[in-house]
């Protein structure tokens, strides 16, 4: 059985680009914003990754971030964020907790694929990224 990813962002070219590079591997979800990706996992869905924007409309990274941080049954997921700035302590003080990898926009696949495999293993500890 596939493991699954949410994506969450609101471009619809980087949906798109992310679920070319990971539909082979992994069952991907796509939501283009927080709040439609709340509703998703508030319907009784638990995907083993999240890949998260920061910046987007309605429901934006840092206010999802913190609704599945606080909660104990989503908690625990992995969490990569997207993200277009280049300042990495801005971008970690706008999403108020930690993340597993922040990678930035525009992303090289293999780097995104590598992450995604070692963040899926059995065999990861929790970490920050500083990349």
């Amino acid at each position: 059985m596939k493991k699954s990813i949410l994506i969450v962002d609101d471009e619809p070219t980087i949906l798109k680009l992310l679920e070319f590079v990971l539909l082979k591997d992994y069952e991907v979800i796509l939501k283009p914003n927080g709040y439609e990706a709340i509703n998703w996992l508030e319907g009784g869905n638990k995907p083993d990754l999240i890949i998260l924007d920061v910046n987007m409309p309605y429901f934006n990274g840092p206010e999802f971030l913190k609704s599945i941080k606080i909660s104990g049954l989503f908690s625990s997921i992995p969490v990569i964020v997207l993200t277009g700035t280049s300042d990495i302590n801005k971008v970690r003080q706008e999403l108020g907790f930690p993340v597993n990898e922040i990678i930035h926009k525009p992303f090289n696949p293999t780097k995104l694929k590598d992450a995604v495999q070692y963040l899926l293993s059995e065999n990861r500890k929790f970490t920050t990224s500083e990349n």
